[in-house]
């Protein structure tokens, strides 16, 4: 095998790979095996047909078609061992020869894994932020419980702030009904202050089956574009008032909740707080450190392929929020006027990031010699095993591409961790 090398721009490399005959013969007889297996050839048994006969009976090109995907992947995996290549994608293959008795030559174009120069990042220090909860914050949680459980009793009277509103209304701007400027039966809790600015307000002293027109100005900064910082007209026609009773704070209203009295219940809402808050602070520390080492690093050009492919992983990612909400992807992509391509181009910069972000950590592993052990990654796969109820999902974790899947994940934990001991303070 003859390899020539051309490098390219973005961290591409041109591969010109020459297989001689004698090199690819043994594929070229494999291939004629296979197909005399298929068509029967008088005084041979299926596969035991020699090579010279099979190329009379069977036609020597279409042999070599045969033989094509098989020459082309053993020589090019060859070739890519030989030179020590780090490739990140599949080749785009061009055949520039390939006729019977001569060598089969093809170029391969695959781009790399760039270059990365870390920088002292044992020396980045980051600080660890305290965290409280404030006596505040547990009200507010008591309050949104409270809420969750509170009395509607159907009122035959004016609204008041805070009560439960079910109204219809419309929302037009120069006399044409804006888009989602209409609800029908729409609740409204009265000082909740989820509806614009006045719009609560006016339904004050409203009785059923009163209607009332009003006009309001959306704030300037409404997700609406159209009518951010415009003063629209409002009808409202009230359907009914429903008087709101919340539960008193009590030691038997704590119970009714999972708690033991209220302290306990004050003490648990804290405890969830502070892991809450605790469990964020983390997130952000490994942000900022990671952002910090990246910053110090210097990078050879990132292939376009790494972050395409980031992207394209991100929009799936954020399709799947989506529909864990109850929407339907496609919906939502109407809603916002874009395809799946624009949120792709929209996600390429925090792609480029990620890209980073992922090369650096594989570039620290190496570094410092972390690597995902056989019994971690037992364990590890011992751990899904048991949370799988389906038994080709199962088999499947034993797969050579999950295994290295779940190198990669615990070799990049493991990594993280390091960091983690180094850097926070």
């Amino acid at each position: 095998m003859i390899i020539s090398k051309k490098e390219l721009e973005k961290s591409q490399i041109e591969l010109t790979i020459e297989i001689p005959y004698d090199e690819h013969l043994a594929f070229l007889e494999k291939a004629a095996n296979r197909l005399s297996k298929e068509v029967k050839i008088k005084g041979f048994r299926p596969g035991k047909v020699p090579y010279n006969i099979a190329k009379q009976k069977l036609g020597e090109m279409n042999i070599y078609q045969e033989a094509l995907d098989s020459i082309v992947t053993n020589f090019y995996w060859q070739a890519v061992t030989l030179e020590k290549l780090n490739t990140v994608s599949q080749p785009k293959i061009d055949l520039e020869k390939f006729a019977p008795g001569n060598p089969v030559i093809f170029k391969a174009t695959v781009a790399l894994l760039p270059q990365i120069k870390l920088g002292d990042y044992k020396k980045i220090k980051i600080k660890k932020a305290e965290v409280k909860v404030e006596a505040g914050e547990v009200d507010k949680v008591i309050g949104d419980i409270r809420r969750m459980r509170v009395k509607e009793i159907l009122a035959d009277r004016p609204a008041e702030n805070g009560d439960r509103a079910e109204v219809n209304f419309t929302v037009s701007l120069d006399k044409v009904v804006i888009e989602g400027g209409q609800g029908n039966k729409y609740p409204v809790v009265i000082g909740d202050g989820f509806m614009i600015p006045g719009f609560e307000e006016q339904l004050i002293g409203l009785k059923k089956d009163e209607k009332k027109i009003f006009q309001l100005k959306f704030p300037e900064k409404y997700q609406n574009t159209m009518v951010a910082g415009k003063l629209c007209d409002f009808k409202v026609k009230m359907l009914a008032v429903f008087k709101r009773e919340l539960p008193e704070i009590t030691d038997d209203w704590a119970k009714t909740v999972g708690a033991e009295n209220l302290e306990d219940l004050r003490s648990k809402i804290r405890k969830n707080l502070e892991d809450e808050k605790m469990f964020h602070e983390e997130q952000r520390l490994e942000l900022e450190m990671l952002g910090t080492i990246v910053e110090q690093t210097e990078f050879s050009e990132i292939p376009e392929v790494l972050i395409d492919n980031e992207a394209h992983r991100m929009v799936h990612e954020f399709k799947d929020s989506i529909e864990q909400q109850g929407l339907k992807f496609e919906e939502y992509l109407k809603n916002i006027k874009k395809e799946e391509k624009d949120l792709e181009a929209d996600f390429k910069l925090k792609a480029l990031k990620r890209v980073k972000t992922s090369l650096v950590i594989k570039e620290i592993a190496e570094a410092e010699s972390i690597k995902a052990e056989d019994q971690e990654i037992e364990e590890e796969i011992k751990r899904i095993k048991a949370q799988i109820q389906n038994q080709e999902e199962k088999n499947n974790l034993y797969s050579e591409g999950y295994k290295q899947y779940l190198t990669t994940i615990i070799r990049n934990r493991k990594t993280i961790e390091m960091l983690k001991k180094e850097c926070i303070t």
